[in-house]
């Protein structure tokens, strides 16, 4: 099972780094992330990292406002039209996506898509029926 850290976050110079830092202090690797700017100068920051209840456990201990939340992860073929074939199953099961990100794990290979959804056991379930499942987290987080 996948989950991503999510920071809220000032959007000033200097806080960005300020989690990474803790990240580097505790031998924790970032494999994917996003920045999104919301309103009045904060922002959410998600990160997919190699020990994500390490991860969050040491932000909220730094002082910053860290959540852990499960996130649905897929592998798909590196290949024009390779995500389209994931999101053509996604829709069809009627699965809301809030959030996605993905990175490529071998070239021409294999990518892998995470996506936030409300309802993660409903949308695992809807999935299945799609033939649609997660990857094993050492695929995921490359440990």
């Amino acid at each position: 099972m996948a989950y991503q850290v999510s920071i809220f976050l000032e959007n000033k110079p200097g806080h960005f780094e300020r989690v990474t830092g803790v990240l580097k202090a505790n031998g924790i690797n970032i494999r994917s992330m996003t920045l999104t700017h919301t309103v009045s100068g904060w922002g959410i920051l998600n990160l997919l990292v190699d020990q994500p209840e390490k991860a969050c456990e040491a932000l909220t201990k730094a002082g910053l406002s860290a959540a852990l939340r499960k996130v649905l992860a897929f592998g798909m073929e590196d290949h024009p039209g390779g995500l389209d074939d994931i999101l053509m199953k996604v829709s069809h099961a009627g699965v809301n996506i809030l959030n996605a990100y993905g990175r490529i794990i071998s070239k021409n290979e294999q990518a892998l898509l995470l996506i936030d959804v409300d309802d993660y056991d409903q949308a695992l379930a809807t999935l299945a029926a799609e033939d649609l499942y997660p990857l094993e987290d050492h695929l995921v987080y490359g440990n």
